[in-house]
């Protein structure tokens, strides 16, 4: 059934339909309707209580009864406009609906959108259980504004909310994880430098994973392990343990990235290598530390190390790359500035027996410890 433009004027004033000017929210050039009554009015039809949810409308006389009797001037008014032509005029006018983009549930959407919004951004704490890489665990999220991940370089970036870990997270060999500035822990209590295990980490990362955007919170004893070569990108520590990264297995051939980011507070080293192969650290910041670097210099599995170090902050520290020159490692540093760090490069004499190592060298020598002016001090 169609209407002319006056009868469905006619008939919403009948029905207590008023309309008023679209905010924001809505199309430009749209109007939303106020509908007190029941029944059609065009191709729009009255849901229960749906006029409240668009706004304080003004009031209209309400409807005699449910049999839809009109009084007298609705009556007269529709009687003058007999000999329009229905059919023509109903279809602009239904083309003129359909440009402005009112709907039936345009006020009811907007409504439960708006109100969905404002839950997520409530701060509400929530407590579910996922599954990654086969292994359960359970999590606790706090979740906060949007309007995260911006960082000056020397200071963390601000977070999305946080994750308390009951058990360690992996990140399958070749998966990609982007954490979207969540804080991740353990919910556990640092416990210094005595020893703990790979299980005790937030992140293992399988042969060629990738972890990035995440921030590592202060409540775990180990940070990331590398099951193989990974990569990190703007990954934070906002208090390292016992180690921010630790690259337990990584064959001769192998590179393990680690691209922007940074780590504060660690009592001894930030990156742990104990496999083989090579690490990149660059873009990286490193606040209040031991040792930046350290290949493992008395592991019972010892391997030939390297470490590239460019474009890094360092800041209060004691060491920034630790070697062991008899088993061939190198370090080599470029654009890095420090600040308050006591030395550069150190090469020891590493063992596979256990014992605390020799150390042999400080300084740059060109063939083990490898850098020159570009390296900055403050």
């Amino acid at each position: 059934m169609k209407f002319n433009l006056c009868a469905v004027a006619l008939a919403a004033i009948a029905l207590g339909v008023t309309a008023r000017p679209a905010t924001e929210d809505f199309k430009v050039n749209s109007v939303v309707l106020h509908h007190n009554g029941e029944g059609m009015v065009g191709d729009l039809s009255s849901r229960e209580n749906g006029a409240d949810d668009l706004g304080d409308g003004e009031d209209m006389d309400e409807v005699e009864d449910e049999d839809g009797d009109k009084d007298e001037d609705a009556d007269n008014d529709e009687g003058e406009d007999d000999d329009t032509d229905p059919d023509e005029d109903a279809g602009e006018d239904a083309d003129d609906y359909d440009d402005q983009g009112t709907d039936e549930d345009t006020g009811d959407d907007v409504d439960d959108e708006a109100g969905e919004d404002a839950d997520d951004q409530d701060g509400d704490e929530v407590t579910s259980t996922a599954t990654s890489t086969g292994s359960s665990y359970s999590l606790t999220t706090q979740m906060a504004s949007p309007s995260s991940g911006s960082s000056s370089g020397d200071s963390l970036p601000a977070s999305a909310g946080s994750t308390a870990l009951s058990a360690v997270q992996t990140i399958a060999a070749g998966e990609v994880f982007d954490g979207g500035y969540v804080v991740y822990d353990r919910g556990v209590s640092c416990t210094g430098q005595v020893s703990g295990g790979d299980s005790d980490a937030v992140f293992h990362i399988e042969d060629g994973g990738s972890l990035s955007n995440v921030i590592i919170g202060p409540s775990q004893i180990q940070g990331v392990f590398c099951l193989g070569a990974c990569t990190l990108i703007n990954v934070w520590w906002s208090a390292v343990c016992q180690a921010a990264v630790t690259v337990e297995s990584q064959g001769a051939g192998e590179t393990t990235k680690i691209s922007g980011g940074g780590a504060f507070g660690a009592d001894d080293q930030v990156i742990q290598h104990n496999g083989g192969g090579t690490i990149i650290i660059s873009n990286f910041t490193a606040d209040d530390f031991g040792t930046l670097y350290q290949s493992c210099s008395n592991c019972i599995s010892m391997y030939e190390r390297h470490v590239i170090i460019d474009a890094v902050t360092a800041i209060s520290g004691e060491l920034l790359a630790g070697i062991n020159s008899n088993y061939g490692d190198s370090a080599t540093i470029t654009n890095v500035d420090i600040s308050d760090v006591d030395e550069i490069c150190e090469q020891f004499d590493g063992n596979d027996t256990g014992d605390e190592p020799a150390s042999i060298a400080t300084g740059s020598d060109g063939t083990y410890c490898i850098y020159s002016s570009d390296v900055t001090t403050a």
